[in-house]
């Protein structure tokens, strides 16, 4: 007889507990699948020195999590369409698309910061 972890036999001492964790080791591979789908999408829309990182924490207990995207900041106008053009796309995207998760957009720290008067 094969055993299967959550079988009722190889329940004991520790199961829910193993349990737990395993839901939480979940949770942080779908947050990387979130961010590996953002970091593509972001280097398409804002060239290939986008980058994304996890946030460390969930902005809210609803929540998945945060990313955290550093792109390449020309002007206001620009960004601006460019982050429309993101999260459109975004809504579309297979793994994207309904997740729970909160996109902050900062420019690089090389960018050249010059934001034009309206």
């Amino acid at each position: 007889m094969q055993r299967h972890e959550e079988s009722v036999l190889a329940r004991g001492p520790g199961w829910e507990e193993r349990r737990n964790e395993r839901a939480e080791a979940s949770a942080r591979w779908q947050m990387r699948a979130f961010q590996m789908a953002a970091l593509e999408l972001a280097q398409q829309v804002f060239g290939p020195e986008a980058t994304v990182y996890l946030l460390p924490w969930a902005p809210h207990p609803l929540m998945a999590g945060g990313l955290t995207l550093q792109v390449p900041f020309g002007n206001l106008e620009d960004h601006r369409a460019r982050e429309a053009l993101f999260l459109a796309l975004a809504g579309r995207d297979p793994i994207l698309n309904g997740a729970p998760i909160v996109y902050i957009f900062e420019p690089q720290p090389e960018s050249t910061h010059t934001i034009c008067a309206p």
